[in-house]
């Protein structure tokens, strides 16, 4: 087996190894071309890597017999120059030509590879990458390729060697312009900034659709730290919740980072939380005194939904969103805080910490009043624990009152969830809306085998053999869909429905006047009354999910108890329960 010392020596007196199309490839620059040798020989195992243009080790070697003998198939090769080889790239025609190395002493790669295809040398949109890093370029043109094809991508200023890799990095990207350069007037000029890498998600659109406002000539995302707090100015650290404050802001200019702008209009500049991108940090500006000014005491919502954009598709992210809105028509100062953002440093100096217990055991914060509420995973919850707040809230009834702490049921938000937003059907599926977990919801196990027509929204469900009618609904949705389905099926988990753990569909569905059934709850009687029918078996399910309904009461009925669900479960009613206990502990401290 040739050691990683002579592979190194090998590839380091080759021509085989392109520092400059290496680094492209790989996205980074190296010091030296020592360096970027070092690196091929560590890393060139990986099977979509290759050291230069017309050497492709997927294609010399299809079987990889090189992993037997060398740390890298480019030593391998070269480690052996008295065996018959076959060309190193299909494009390369060794017969004719002779060693590749040999050649390459008067001949440049680009003579040999394939034409790119035919540009598109103009569109609506262009973008000016204003860096000249290679790796940081190959980078975008990459993810612009992938997440916005529409288009067009100048880099007809690039000279030298970044020309030479980017025009085979962007072969097949019909709309990245190396040579050339872009024709007639594009309705847009988007331009990205030194230092600013791409997200791992598609945010061009979202731009665009900004630009469309009446007034807006120009917009910028917000961007973002690797440690997920924000990067521009006015709300500079502080973590993304923040974000949806700066929505629609005029800019008193324009500041680093990323800029779409329309090419035939001037006006104003709009700061967007459509998206947002991770970038350096920038300085402050005046744009602090263009926001509204924080009133009441200072709250953290920690929650564990990771503070990434796919972190909003967590329940416990829409549950702190609804809180911090129902805290803030009190007169509150809120932020969500995330497992990445609980110690950036602008969290000094907050009043309350509010922990919404997920997965993970978060410690009390030195110096706040600090309010723990379970409302999942109550098994991983320990004495210890609860002992470390200043008041411990429990969703569960059955749970906390074995443990010692208040009861605090789950809600609704009744911004969306009221009455009024559609009547219940008289016929069709019963809806259920969740995802399969990891294995099949119980409800639906059981509502399948009982027969019971049933539409399913949610992911997993494939695998186990149930067809889901969507992968979700947005909850800007769920309001009416709840409302006009003939009816809800809801199931807990079994140590939840036994602490009295009420899922917040409960109140959701109920909060519309929609028919609802659920399994049994511990507690849940004291709740909803006798209104709501629960099943335990196929049996209960085939005879209440389908007509005639009698189970249920009437109209009437169900939106006497829609309201009183929105008068008594509401997060405004949570929000009022959590600022008065916030507010006697602070009085308390003096």
């Amino acid at each position: 087996m040739l050691s990683q010392e002579d592979a190194a020596a090998l590839v380091l007196a080759s021509r085989l190894l392109d520092e400059d199309f290496y680094a492209g490839l790989v996205g980074r620059s190296f010091a030296s071309r020592a360096e970027a040798v070092a690196h091929w020989v560590a890393v060139g195992s990986d099977k979509d890597l290759a050291p230069h243009p017309l050497f492709e080790p997927a294609w010399l070697y299809p079987g990889e017999k090189w992993r037997r003998h060398a740390p890298d198939p480019l030593s391998f090769y070269l480690s052996r120059p008295e065996r018959p080889r076959r060309s190193p790239h299909p494009s390369y025609p060794l017969a004719e030509l002779g060693p590749l190395e040999d050649w390459l002493a008067d001949h440049d790669p680009a003579e040999l590879l394939p034409p790119p295809r035919e540009r598109t040398t103009s569109g609506p949109v262009v973008v000016l990458l204003g860096t000249d890093d290679l790796g940081s370029l190959v980078r975008w043109v990459r993810h612009l390729g992938a997440t916005a094809p529409e288009a067009v991508v100048d880099l007809t200023d690039l000279e030298g060697a970044g020309r030479r890799v980017l025009r085979a990095v962007a072969a097949d990207l019909p709309r990245v312009l190396v040579d050339g350069a872009p024709t007639g007037t594009p309705e847009v000029e988007v331009e990205v900034d030194e230092g600013v890498t791409p997200p791992r998600w598609p945010w061009l659109p979202a731009l665009l659709t900004v630009l469309e406002r009446p007034g807006v000539a120009a917009v910028q995302p917000v961007l973002v730290d690797d440690d997920h707090t924000i990067a521009a100015p006015a709300l500079l650290g502080h973590p993304v919740s923040s974000l949806d404050r700066l929505d629609g802001v005029e800019l008193p200019g324009r500041f680093p980072g990323v800029e779409a702008r329309r090419t035939s209009a001037d006006g104003a500049r709009v700061l967007t939380t459509t998206t947002w991108l991770p970038g350096p940090a920038h300085e402050d500006s005046d744009l602090g005194a263009r926001l509204p000014a924080p009133t009441g005491l200072r709250w953290s919502i920690d929650i564990a939904a990771g503070a990434a954009p796919v972190g909003r598709r967590w329940g416990d992210w829409h549950f702190a969103r609804s809180l911090a809105d129902a805290l803030e028509r009190l007169g509150q100062a809120v932020e969500i805080d995330h497992p990445e953002t609980r110690d950036r440093p602008t969290r000094e100096g907050t009043d309350v910490v509010l922990v919404l217990r997920g997965l993970e055991r978060v410690e009390p914060r030195p110096g706040a009043v600090n309010l723990l509420w379970v409302i999942s995973h109550p098994d991983d919850v320990t004495p210890d624990e609860l002992a470390g707040f200043d008041v411990a809230y429990a969703a569960g009834t059955a749970w906390a009152q074995r443990h010692g702490v208040t009861p605090l049921l789950q809600c609704t938000d009744t911004t969306r969830f009221r009455p009024g937003v559609g009547e219940a059907a008289e016929d069709g599926p019963a809806l259920f809306v969740g995802n399969a977990r990891g294995g099949p919801r119980p409800v639906v196990t059981a509502a399948l085998a009982a027969g019971v027509p049933l539409r399913v929204v949610g992911t997993g469900w494939a695998e186990h053999g149930v067809e889901a009618a969507a992968d979700r609904i947005a909850n800007t949705d769920l309001p009416a869909a709840y409302a006009t389905a003939a009816v809800v099926l809801n199931d807990h988990h079994a140590d939840m429905a036994a602490e009295g753990f009420v899922s917040n569909r409960v109140f959701d569905v109920l909060a519309v006047g929609g028919r609802l059934l659920t399994d049994g709850v511990a507690g849940l009687d004291d709740v909803v009354g006798a209104a709501v029918p629960t099943w335990r078996s196929g049996d209960d399910l085939a005879r209440l999910a389908v007509p005639p309904y009698d189970a249920w009461p009437g109209p009437d009925e169900r939106r006497a108890l829609a309201e009183r669900i929105v008068a008594e479960h509401s997060f405004d009613a949570r929000a009022a329960t959590l600022l008065a206990a916030a507010q006697a502990h602070l009085d308390s401290r003096g």
